[in-house]
């Protein structure tokens, strides 16, 4: 474990990693490649073999001069656990998420903590970018990138409504003031899955969260890959669904039991409003259709 001398870092980069050396590394890039240098990078091994990701930052230890602290968990407690681990362990006014198979442009941190320490909005506490998903897959030990698309780029302004019915940023792009986490807490330690999406769900409760509209942060998916090098969202979407539903379900209950309601209308609300929005795409797009086809048909018979 290297510390970091002196005062506290501007921003803590958090990892969570387990046997995944070949996604380390290009994690450890990422953060060694950024513009910004005023960061301490947290690496937390939850409960795999510690001689790889030793070996790992032993190669780069001259480029993190410091800012390398390496946690290793005798025994996995889960992502949540560990991303909290890492945040006690470290000293910053911002922190960010940074698993270990997902990549930022150069200009990530520079860019988000320029605009927090710029902001006048007593109320923002945190800001998210503009994320391209990244597909890729695993051949000859060696990750092949397969395609992109596009994440939450339609987001200029967040609201409740466009993130109750779905999580709109992972904790790739998502960076956030430190003394935010006095009002409301760290990550849920009894998830499994869908941790974000609760964290954020409180976070946006307590403050309000920016959007850079820049696209910064690069969310890695491998759809066919199973076990240790897969990723939660596709090998346990199941999974998610389920706790999906179980945190939908605690919300509500506590709102009833306090006989305020809200949440549940507002649960309510959002979802069928995204379900109309989805459907309205779907009758546009039949629509197109069918304006092409008799258009088609009319250019036939004119021939």
């Amino acid at each position: 474990m290297a510390d970091r001398p002196g005062s506290a870092a501007k921003i803590a980069v958090i990892t969570r990693t387990k046997d995944r050396p070949m996604f380390l590394g290009r994690c450890i890039q990422t953060v060694l490649e950024q513009t910004e240098t005023d960061w301490l990078h947290v690496i937390v091994n939850d409960g795999g073999d510690p001689w790889p990701i030793d070996t790992a930052v032993g190669q780069y230890a001259d480029r993190y001069r410091g800012r390398l602290r390496v946690i290793h968990n005798e025994t996995s407690v889960g992502m949540e656990a560990a991303s909290n681990i890492g945040i006690r362990a470290s000293e910053s006014r911002y922190i960010v998420i940074l698993d270990d198979d997902d990549s930022w442009d150069p200009l990530f941190l520079e860019v988000m903590t320029a605009h927090l320490d710029s902001n006048t909005w007593p109320h923002v506490k945190g800001c998210f970018c503009h994320t391209r998903i990244i597909y890729e897959e695993i051949r000859d030990d060696s990750i092949v990138e397969t395609g992109r698309g596009d994440f939450n780029n339609r987001i200029s302004h967040l609201d409740f409504f466009q993130l109750l019915p779905a999580n709109r940023f992972t904790p790739v792009c998502f960076v956030f003031e430190r003394a935010a986490l006095d009002e409301v807490g760290l990550f849920d330690e009894s998830l499994p899955v869908c941790g974000d999406w609760e964290f954020n769900l409180r976070f946006l409760s307590h403050y309000d969260i920016d959007t850079v509209q820049q696209e910064l942060a690069f969310w890695h998916q491998r759809p066919t890959v199973k076990g240790v090098n897969g990723n939660s969202i596709n090998a346990g979407a199941d999974m998610h669904a389920l706790y999906r539903a179980r945190i939908i379900n605690r919300w509500v209950r506590d709102g009833l039991k306090q006989k305020a309601t809200g949440m549940a209308d507002l649960f309510a609300a959002a979802i069928a409003i995204e379900q109309g929005v989805i459907m309205q795409r779907k009758i546009d797009r039949r629509r197109g259709l069918r304006r092409l086809t008799h258009k088609l048909k009319s250019w036939l018979k004119g021939r």
